[in-house]
């Protein structure tokens, strides 16, 4: 299978989202966002890799996400742009075209990703 980019970008077009207000993401902020959403121990966690600001800003993120309350506990609902739920998307990209079963390419031991 071929892939058209002129296409690609034509559709994309197509879908395009404005008046959309821009978060700005930083490294700090990520990695403060992967160590929340996957419960990273203490012990694992870099501190010096992100500020106390970066805490912050996620904090305030977290506040922002919806909830619902139900019998059976909390429920989060879907805000496309907050990013919790930006990072879990792509989370599940990563991980889906990582464990395909219908892999075009296998990596060899001497292929290596910078």
């Amino acid at each position: 299978m071929k892939f058209n980019i002129e296409t690609f970008e034509r559709n994309l077009k197509k879908h395009k989202v404005s008046n959309l207000e821009t978060v700005k993401i930083t490294e700090g902020i990520s990695k403060v966002i992967d160590h929340v959403w996957q419960h990273s121990p203490t012990g694992s966690v870099d501190f010096d890799s992100f500020t106390l600001e970066d805490v912050a800003n996620v904090m305030e993120e977290m506040s922002q996400m919806p909830l619902v309350y139900d019998e059976g506990g909390e429920m989060f609902t879907c805000d496309p742009s907050n990013l919790f739920f930006v990072y879990d998307k792509v989370f599940k990209v990563c991980f889906d075209l990582t464990n395909s079963e219908n892999k075009k390419y296998e990596l060899d031991e001497d292929d290596m990703f910078i």
